[in-house]
């Protein structure tokens, strides 16, 4: 059997995100499968540039939550992401699933 750090966990994950303005704010973080990180770097890749612009977006919905692990924010929500916040959201989701991004 493989050792648990091999998968998912349901730990949320508290992380502090600090904005280009200089705002704090404390958010929530699920790790996200590794499927769903292939799923966003397919997406990247598409000729559609509809599906490459989405993809970041999806997977910030797929992985920013509530403190007890609801989603916090919908796919559609995240497509109206300003780029700085977006991207700072980004460097919290890879930083969380770290062991992800080598693949």
């Amino acid at each position: 059997m493989l050792d648990q750090s091999f998968f998912v966990s349901q730990e949320v994950h508290e992380k502090e995100v600090t904005l280009a303005d200089g705002g704090k704010h404390v958010l929530y973080f699920k790790e996200i499968p590794a499927v769903e990180y292939q799923k966003f770097r397919l997406a990247q890749q598409s000729q559609d540039e509809d599906v490459q612009a989405g993809s970041l977006a999806k997977l910030i919905a797929a992985s920013l939550c509530e403190p007890g692990g609801e989603p916090a924010i919908s796919y559609e929500q995240a497509l109206l992401l300003k780029p700085e916040p977006m991207n700072a959201l980004f460097a919290k989701i890879m930083e969380v699933n770290k062991s992800q991004g080598n693949g």
